[in-house]
């Protein structure tokens, strides 16, 4: 994309934006222009035009909320991190059980070296896996639990997945998010939660 383009496309999005009831403010200058929701006091998530998905899986919450309303079950989502997303779902299914489920640490071991011996990934060495997704927050869990705006409904499952779902076996799921960026984490999240699913319930992943 030449940049004359580019340039057009970012006064396209703010126009966009503008229209869709959202503001829009200026981001440090390695990300340009920032793209804040309205519920963002509640659920402050950025959309920057470099990962355009956030703005576009935030939306895509909204519908399935409006799609899943009258169903029964509680929502999770597998693959946390710092709780960005589950702060969006906690907003969304304020009157549901959220499930958590994540190591809270980082990739577990196990999983980010299948990847490697697999060749699921391409030009990441053994280490920088290892070392993605850590964070320096001591408690991310504490952390979660704080910006959430109904904790009361968190539901924190720390450890390594599938290991932890023993408590829930019986549960049911409207909605559940998997997030986990590896194969065999997602794989099991598929197994686990499929059949669990409400009919007529959603399951990202």
């Amino acid at each position: 994309m030449g940049l004359g383009l580019f340039r057009r496309s970012l006064v396209l999005q703010q126009w966009i934006a503008k229209k869709c009831g959202m503001r829009v403010s200026l981001g440090p200058e390695d990300t340009g222009l920032v793209y804040r929701m309205p519920y963002d006091e509640v659920a402050p998530t950025h959309c920057y035009l470099n990962a355009p998905y956030d703005y576009c899986r935030g939306r895509t919450l909204e519908l399935v909320r409006e799609q899943v309303e009258d169903l029964p079950g509680s929502v999770a989502e597998c693959g946390v991190f710092m709780g960005d997303f589950a702060r969006l779902m906690n907003h969304c299914f304020p009157n549901r059980k959220l499930f958590l489920y994540d190591t809270f640490e980082s990739f577990d071991k196990r999983d980010a070296d299948f990847d490697v011996e697999a060749d699921f990934v391409k030009g990441v060495s053994r280490d920088d896996l290892h070392a993605t997704c850590k964070t320096d927050v001591l408690d991310p869990v504490s952390f979660i639990r704080g910006a959430c705006p109904h904790p009361e409904k968190l539901v924190f499952r720390k450890g390594y997945f599938p290991e932890t779902v023993t408590p829930d076996a019986d549960e049911e799921f409207a909605f559940v998010s998997l997030d986990t960026d590896l194969y065999k984490p997602i794989y099991a999240g598929l197994e686990f939660f499929y059949p669990r699913l409400h009919d007529g319930g959603h399951l990202r992943a």
